[in-house]
């Protein structure tokens, strides 16, 4: 039976497998809307995908689709066969390449390690994966070489065999990857014209290409970035040439030094000491700096002359080892020059490091220092978090300018030549986990933030905020996104504790001053193409959900930085790694924030109580011991958390709530010193020693209730019933004319201890909701009036 006879048969549900694209479901992409869909796919996301149904299936981005069946087969604790454990295996092989293809996951290792352990073996691995070794297929394998050429395709080279074969041979898929190994390409294309169809086999090395797509644009193939086969009725010499063009139009464009280098340039002048230059190290902790002729501003970020060394921390430590501090630079520094032009491509960076055993390289372009690449750039580059997958860059970009595509066009048009655009930090982090973009940070790297702001304030027509100093600025656009703008820059901490001292920089050392890695991301915006900066593997973390630190004296430096920590981590539903809350532990224990003022300490707090859910990111300060150690506050947890449950658009719980349910269980004078060393409203003390009384059992009054203000109100309701219900009696008639002391003597009640007597009496009788209003609460008054006057003097009451 055909895929045609069996689509017209009644469907009851469709498992698709290796695919989700509905153009590959030939007559069966008919059912896909109307029957129950299950989909098991590694691939990416093709353009026509089906609609993924919630909780059927697995669709991940694996190195194979047996992955993905190991995996819901392990969930579920199925018994598989030996023979069917085997015939996985080789089916795991096949689509890894032999765990050799770049979207191979330790997962896949973990799956074929299962099957084995299954029972599995490698006999049919041996027997055909990889392709066979008739003497057909080593024909096959012949011409394919005899044919191979390397064709330049956007600038790099992809091996290339296109021929005619006299019948089908199947199984020769694999061969595609000899051609690619054997040729040293990124990509390869196999096309073999057999019969009537052409079919086009694409590999890729690394993420040049992405043939998935190339070859679904060409043939209406599938596959993913790193391998994809398509089956056309469409000539040899038209099909090859259909996909090189599609190839083209699907390649990353090489890396070259302007997409990696730092700018701007610390340098120094070789007229400088050999103790003035190990001091800039020092102050920057760079490992060398390019020496620039005396004309050129020495210890500048405007280097213009002419590169003529360059020294290194390790040669200035020997020459002060042998007393020479006051030497001159000259003498110790590296000559010639070794440098690239802004065009040199990655290959030929790395070439240049390995001749001439040098640790970075200035770039220059007509006699100027734009920039400088250095060994740990060009790793990065190499085998940056995202190698041999998709680079998030798109996903970002896409997500930014679905929300700010006006205003990113007017400030990359303001950009000065030169000058580099970046999204940086927390925008980055929100738009890869898909979140909304509130605001928008940006750096500028070559130039300042001042005149882009200006741009925006003047095409929106809004005001705008500039803070020259720190070289910041700032606007609100209509809508409300705000755009920030920041001329990248570093951080210096003279003394634990301390504010940094800032200085102009390049944008990678802009990320090495941030809290946590997940914050520690920038996306080049311009001059394209986006590129993700990741330099402290924040991608990785954001994935884990953890938060960690850059270096193990973040906190030492600054101890805020544990309270901001725990309110990111509480928002983002994250938990500290480790070893980082290992160092926040420690910092705490060393008093570190002993040496923060009262004022930064409590606007950190201020910030977590405002947080959508205070209690979460108070959870993990407590965890960490920060709570007693920084503040002296309490921990209720179970108050804190029935806070949480109260919240209500139509009642809702005050920040201030969450601090006086942390100051409400100390004493008396834990409170005061709380609140005189955090300058905190002197009501807070008064109404924490309100809500003890209430909930030792002290009777509570209006009077009491309405001074204790909202947030107090909504620490005695967190505390069950029957606080709940008095505070919401109390606030159910919130506006309402209530009977005062005054109305008691109206109604001929001499002053004195009865008035409240009875003033007590009727409050009780409205939270219990005898009365309902000032005309029953003044009825009720009257009859305790009367009883309290006796018969006689009822005989005299005018009333």
């Amino acid at each position: 039976m055909d895929a045609h006879e069996a689509s017209k048969r009644p469907i009851s549900e469709l498992i698709v497998v290796d695919t989700a694209d509905r153009t590959r479901l030939g007559p069966f992409s008919r059912h896909v809307d109307d029957v129950p869909l299950v989909v098991y796919d590694h691939h990416p996301a093709p353009p026509e995908a089906v609609a993924l149904p919630t909780g059927r299936g697995l669709v991940d981005r694996v190195g194979a689709t047996v992955t993905l069946l190991v995996r819901e087969l392990r969930r579920r604790d199925d018994p598989l066969p030996p023979e069917l454990a085997s015939l996985a295996l080789l089916g795991l092989h096949e689509d890894t390449g032999g765990f050799s293809y770049d979207l191979t996951t330790p997962e896949d290792h973990d799956a074929a390690s299962w099957l084995l352990r299954r029972g599995g073996t490698l006999d049919l691995v041996r027997r055909f994966a990889r392709g066979t070794h008739g003497e057909e297929h080593q024909a096959f394998r012949t011409r394919m070489l005899g044919e191979a050429r390397l064709e330049e395709v956007a600038g790099r080279p992809v091996a290339v065999s296109a021929f005619e074969w006299p019948r089908y041979l199947a199984d020769v898929s694999a061969l595609a990857n000899e051609l690619l190994e054997l040729q040293r390409a990124d990509a390869a294309l196999l096309a073999v014209r057999m019969g009537e169809r052409t079919l086009l086999f694409a590999r890729s090395a690394g993420d040049a290409f992405d043939v998935g797509a190339a070859l679904r644009e060409a043939a209406h193939g599938g596959g993913h970035p790193g391998a994809a086969f398509a089956r056309t009725r469409t000539g040899l010499d038209a099909a090859t040439q259909a996909a090189l063009e599609a190839l083209a139009r699907h390649a990353r464009p090489p890396l070259r030094a302007r997409d990696l280098m730092s700018t701007p340039v610390r340098t120094v002048s070789p007229e400088a000491t050999v103790h003035e230059a190990s001091r800039l190290l020092l102050r920057y902790g760079h490992n060398g700096l390019p020496v620039v002729a005396p004309e050129s501003k020495a210890d500048g970020e405007d280097a213009a002359a002419a590169v003529v060394g360059v020294v290194s921390r390790r040669d200035l430590e020997r020459a002060l080892q042998h007393g020479l501090g006051r030497s001159r630079v000259a003498g110790f520094m590296g000559t010639p020059a070794v440098t690239a032009t802004p065009e040199t491509t990655l290959e030929r960076l790395e070439s240049l490091v390995a001749e001439h055993g040098v640790g970075r390289l200035p770039i220059v372009e007509e006699g100027r220092l734009l920039g400088i690449v250095t060994r740990s750039d060009l790793l990065a580059a190499r085998h940056g978090p995202y190698a041999g997958e998709d680079d998030p860059a798109g996903r970002i970009l896409e997500r930014v300018e679905a929300q700010a595509a006006s205003p990113l066009k007017v400030l990359k048009q303001a950009l000065p030549e030169g000058a580099r655009l970046y999204l940086v930090g927390g925008s980055v982090r929100d738009a890869l986990l898909g979140a909304s973009l509130t605001d928008l940070d940006l750096a500028v790297e070559g130039g300042r933030a001042a005149p882009l702001i200006d741009a925006l304030a003047a095409a929106t027509g809004r005001h705008h905020a500039r803070h020259d100093a720190f070289g910041t600025a700032s606007v609100r656009l209509p809508g409300g996104l705000g755009v920030d703008v920041a001329t990248a820059r570093e951080e210096r901490y003279p003394e634990p504790g301390a504010l940094p001292e800032v200085v102009h920089s390049d944008v990678r050392r802009d990320l090495a001053r941030r809290d946590f890695t997940v914050n520690a991301m920038a996306l080049r915006l311009a001059p394209g193409p986006a590129r993700l900066l990741d330099p402290f593997g924040g991608l990785a973390d954001l994935r884990r959900g953890v938060l960690r630190t850059l270096h193990p004296l973040s906190f030492t430096e600054d101890a805020t930085r544990i309270v901001r920590g725990a309110r990111l981590a509480g928002r983002l539903g994250f938990a500290f790694d480790e070893e980082t809350g290992a160092q926040a532990r420690r910092a705490l224990g060393e008093g570190r924030a002993d040496a923060i003022s009262a004022e930064r300490l409590r606007s950190e707090l201020e910030a977590t109580l405002r947080e959508p859910v205070p209690s979460r990111a108070l959870a993990m300060l407590e965890d960490l011991g920060a709570l007693s150690a920084i503040y002296g506050l309490a921990y209720p947890r179970e108050v804190l958390a029935e806070l949480d449950a109260l919240r209500d658009a139509a009642r809702p719980v005050p920040p201030a709530a969450y601090l006086l349910a942390m100051l409400a269980p100390l004493a008396g004078e834990e409170v005061d010193d709380v609140v005189e060393r955090f300058h905190l409203p002197a009501r807070r003390a008064a109404q924490a020693a309100r809500i003890r009384a209430l909930l030792a059992g002290a009777e509570p009054t209006d009077e009491t209730l309405d001074a204790l203000g909202r947030e107090g109100r909504s620490v005695v309701e967190a505390h069950g019933q029957p606080h709940r219900e008095r505070v919401r009696a109390f606030e159910s008639l919130a506006g309402r004319r209530r009977l005062r002391g005054r109305d008691l003597l109206d109604l001929g009640l001499t002053p004195g201890p009865e008035v409240g007597r009875i003033l007590d009496e009727v409050a009780r009788a409205r939270r219990q909701g005898r009365v309902d209003g000032f005309d029953d609460e003044l009825a009720l008054a009257r009859r305790l009036v009367e009883r309290a006057h006796g018969p006689d003097e009822r005989r005299n009451d005018p009333t």
